[in-house]
């Protein structure tokens, strides 16, 4: 009998300590979507890994016309990896993916995907960051890279200067034409993971795959092993021992009642 009451407290000790473990690393995130057809208009849902963007039409406002934004914070200096699967269901569309400042004058990360409808693409990239910055930015509105000089458009000028078809979505069809194609932006297994003292380039470099455009299909770098998220991983195991050595005490002391 006291075996089993000391086996029953372990199993909940490893139950409880599981289940605040995926506590821990919940996503959270902060989207927008416009509600007119300037900007993108649909509806967009998250989860722990990834978002779906529901767009009725991309519109014509830019990649901030639609945007999702994972809030999971890097620290100037240390190497992490970002990966993460992205689609995009019934048109070809760019998708702009930054960790940086307002203005994109400091960018640790910076890339145009370059979506062909049906595929998805594997982003896998190594970086050294270059700021402190609170999340991973995606912008998905429909961007016919004529915002350069649009004041509220801040980081504009940055990416244009990322890509060598400034054109973006208005070189696959006309500008109005393409604002008011429907399609769905997914991405899936999303991750922001603090590289270990193993893994990775010291200088964040990728080894994957660029097109001649200055956009990436597929970026192939070492994993990390450490995962950042809203709580420490040493936090919420020292939660989990004391959670587990109150149930212990508990089932010591039915014993002796």
């Amino acid at each position: 009998m006291k075996m089993m009451k000391k086996l029953v407290a372990v199993v909940a000790a490893l139950t409880l300590t599981v289940g605040m473990a995926s506590t821990a690393m919940a996503a959270s995130w902060d989207t927008w979507i416009g509600r007119t057809y300037e900007a993108a208009v649909g509806k967009i849902t998250t989860s722990n890994d990834g978002f779906t963007a529901k767009l009725k039409s991309v519109g014509w406002m830019g990649v901030w016309g639609g945007q999702a934004h994972y809030k999971v914070p890097t620290t100037k200096g240390k190497q992490y990896t970002l990966k993460f699967n992205i689609s995009s269901s019934k048109l070809d569309k760019y998708v702009w993916v930054k960790i940086g400042n307002d203005k994109g004058s400091v960018l640790s990360v910076g890339e145009w995907i370059d979506c062909k409808k049906g595929k998805t693409i594997s982003f896998n990239k190594t970086f050294t960051a270059k700021g402190s910055f609170k999340m991973v930015s995606f912008g998905f509105g429909g961007d016919n890279g004529t915002r350069a000089n649009v004041k509220q458009d801040g980081d504009a000028k940055a990416r244009y200067k990322r890509i060598s078809n400034k054109k973006v979505d208005g070189s696959r069809l006309k500008a109005d034409e393409y604002a008011e194609h429907p399609t769905v932006i997914k991405v899936t297994g999303l991750s922001l993971t603090e590289a270990s003292s193993a893994g990775g380039s010291s200088n964040g470099a990728s080894n994957g795959t660029v097109n001649s455009n200055g956009t990436v299909n597929t970026v192939t770098t070492s994993d990390g092993t450490v995962a950042t998220g809203d709580f420490t991983p040493i936090a919420c195991g020292a939660t989990a021992v004391l959670a587990a050595a109150a149930i212990v005490v508990f089932a010591k002391r039915r014993q002796e009642d």
